[in-house]
């Protein structure tokens, strides 16, 4: 009885030194492999200053497998532990996101350590998981509703940049009228100067300085300078190092955890803000040789996907691949000598329509200057007139001005008034839905007639739409506006690696309304042409 008596005023007296986020992951947290134990900064050292920032918004702007999800789990664990407050973690999709964080990250370390397993009392619930009175609630970042109805103390955005940008200032209301409230917000980042990115060039913008080993001189790890490549390509580059970027000797791999073992954050910027940005790239990292690095640079050289992933994942930089973006050149040698309004007879004339606060549209005529199957590549397309309107009976009037064959209208917000529009010119207006897992450039009807609708992949389209202007198959009126343009640059194809598949996906860097419109209205071409030939629209895919 004394033995247990004891042990209990020890553990109470030691809980009461327990007054920051490293030192509660020291005493509780268990991890497992690779490095099974209690938790130690040994592996990811630049974590332990990480774990302590008292700051209220913290960005982390980095590369894969650093370290950065296990620093704010731990912290989230002590708010709730120690402090008895209330938290939310943000990941970028309730299913699979939080589902899979929730089994592999928040019920792993559970089992792995029972100081973590005695604290929470129900953990069934996916989305709710309770610790006493204070609760944690995991969520994606598509749900409204998840997101503005419960008060915390503090919110982690965990891959901030794959998140729906709209709903981010939404939960970060979450915090107000709290006494000390915290933010974290960690992303590999995708394009420059958005999303992770920006919050990380408002902020501090430190980086991990350490010792250099040979000459002393605090020193970081940045790509190229700091890793000699060695060979040509990816068969030959196995004896690839890093170097110290000052006295320019050999840094050892396999002594990464002695010289990194005291490294300091610093500030790269002279700005004072309470926004504390921490910036950290696989050059650091224990587990990946210097040699995969080499390897990888390589492949970046040859793949646009495998160079996307180079800068993005592996160097922590925001990446645009050449010809992923409309540019000011392509535009401007697509302007034609005519201004808006021309009326063309006896062409094919589409329009497409995005919905929006405005309703911004294209009207388009084409001309088949060559035979092929596939009718979007042969056709050349002249853009008569673009604009916005805020009422559908405009879109009324310029389906009548301009005898538009087919119309294809964005589906939503305003899916009712999108069906009364269809309705009045019925078989010449399709409402657009986009969807994933579709077949490459192919349009699915609704069999019921009645419905006006069409499923499209988002990025198939896109791509026919915008590459106009890289392949020059398109002109636009001279007095065509700046606002038009610069929704075409607002535009960027972002390449990625989903489970070992290579993808892209669209990502908007501001307002887009008018590239909509534009790719909607390519997708009203097939849907023209089996009008005018009774032909079936797969014929023209």
């Amino acid at each position: 009885m004394k033995t247990i008596f004891k042990e209990t005023v020890v553990a109470g007296l030691r809980r009461k030194t327990i007054t920051s986020p490293s030192r509660w992951a020291k005493e509780y947290r268990i991890m497992g492999p690779p490095i099974p134990g209690k938790w130690s900064p040994t592996p990811a050292p630049w974590t332990l200053a990480m774990h302590d920032s008292e700051a209220p918004i913290n960005i982390g702007q980095k590369s894969a497998q650093m370290g950065f999800t296990e620093t704010v789990l731990n912290i989230t664990f002590f708010r709730i532990d120690l402090k008895n407050e209330s938290c939310l973690y943000i990941l970028p999709t309730k299913t699979p996101d939080a589902s899979e964080f929730s089994a592999a990250r928040f019920d792993a370390a559970l089992e792995l350590s029972p100081h973590l397993n005695n604290l929470f009392s129900n953990v069934k619930n996916v989305g709710h998981k309770r610790a006493g009175t204070a609760n944690l609630y995991v969520c994606g970042s598509n749900s409204r509703s998840s997101l503005k109805s419960k008060p915390v103390v503090f919110i982690v955005f965990d891959e901030l940049d794959e998140m729906n940008q709209e709903n981010i200032p939404l939960a970060e209301e979450r915090t107000s009228f709290q006494a000390s409230p915290q933010i974290w917000k960690i992303s590999t980042p995708t394009i420059p100067n958005k999303r992770i990115n920006l919050e990380y060039q408002e902020s501090t913008q430190e980086h991990f300085f350490f010792k250099c080993p040979c000459c002393s001189k605090y020193i970081e790890l940045l790509f190229p300078e700091s890793l000699k490549i060695i060979g040509d390509n990816k068969n030959n580059c196995q004896d690839s190092y890093l170097i110290c970027n000052q006295c320019k000797n050999k840094l050892e791999h396999e002594n990464k955890k002695y010289f990194l073992k005291n490294g300091i954050w610093q500030s790269t910027t002279n700005g004072d803000t309470e926004k504390r940005g921490f910036y950290i790239n696989q050059l650091y990292s224990i587990n990946r040789r210097p040699s995969q690095l080499a390897a990888a640079y390589f492949d970046s050289l040859v793949d646009k996907v495998r160079e996307q992933e180079f800068y993005n994942s592996k160097l922590g930089l925001p990446h645009i691949v050449e010809g992923a973006q409309i540019n000011d050149l392509e535009i401007d040698q697509t302007i034609g000598n005519y201004d808006k309004g021309l009326i063309k007879k006896d062409t094919l004339i589409t329009m497409g329509v995005d919905q929006g606060r405005w309703l911004h549209y294209e009207v388009d005529a084409w001309k088949f200057p060559k035979l092929g199957n596939d009718l979007n590549m042969i056709a050349e397309c002249q853009v008569l007139t673009s604009g916005k309107c805020v009422d559908f009976e405009e879109l009324d009037v310029l389906m009548k001005q301009y005898q538009i064959m087919m119309t294809v209208i964005d589906a939503q917000p305003d899916r009712r008034m999108a069906y009364e529009f269809a309705s009045r010119f019925w078989g010449h207006v399709y409402l657009c839905f986009y969807a994933q897992g579709q077949t490459v450039k192919t349009i699915s009807i609704d069999p019921d007639s009645d419905q006006h609708k069409i499923v499209v992949d988002r990025t198939s389209w896109l791509d026919a739409a915008l590459n106009r202007f890289h392949t020059q198959t398109i002109t636009i009126p001279r007095d065509t506006t700046t606002e038009y343009k610069d929704h075409l640059k607002n535009l960027i194809r972002h390449y990625s690696e989903k489970n070992g598949n290579p993808t892209a996906t669209y990502i908007n860097i501001g307002p887009d309304h008018y590239a909509h419109a534009r790719c909607y209205s390519e997708i009203a071409l097939p849907l023209a042409a089996s009008l005018t030939t009774n032909k079936n629209i797969k014929v023209f895919l």
